[in-house]
């Protein structure tokens, strides 16, 4: 259950909620970088977590605060939900991508520092697969146009 694959996962996924904590706190030019570089390899290492069924169903009662972030100008954004739909693009927000990836991996990180291997492996597995996943695709893409607008290669918006 446990192996090299979910602890790569599992400091990948700590890094990652480290960068949104201290979003706020982070003033230097790299914040949208570090969380690009970051969202980037924990996407790339969910996809080799294995597929695994929870042993129990015992609720945790996880008690998650969320760290509150603001993306200025680049927080707003156009996507399409579908690709394989005709339907328009729609509006989106990069802070709340990134809060929904938070939340979904750090509940798993809680059950995985509790030692319930199984329990987080599943939670990060399926919630990447029918949630956080799609979260991270778009987010990638924003925050991927948003670095480029900051280095003045087109507008952002």
């Amino acid at each position: 259950m446990k192996n090299q694959e979910v602890d790569e996962f599992f400091l990948s996924a700590l890094i990652y909620c480290n960068i949104v904590e201290d979003l706020k706190s982070n003033k230097g030019n790299n914040k949208i970088k570090n969380l690009l570089v970051s969202l980037l390899d924990m996407y790339s290492k969910a996809l080799c977590l294995p597929n695994i069924e929870p042993e129990d169903d015992e609720d945790s009662d996880i008690d998650l605060s969320v760290p509150r972030i603001i993306f200025n100008e680049y927080d707003h954004y156009w996507k399409v939900f579908n690709p394989y739909d005709l339907d328009g693009p729609v509006g989106a927000s990069l802070s709340d991508d990134i809060l929904n990836i938070y939340k979904d991996v750090k509940r798993g990180i809680f059950l995985y520092e509790k030692d319930r291997y199984a329990e987080a492996i599943w939670e990060w597995k399926f919630n990447f697969e029918i949630h956080w996943g799609h979260h991270a695709v778009d987010a990638i893409r924003a925050l991927h146009s948003a670095l480029l607008a900051k280095k003045g290669y087109g507008s952002s918006t």
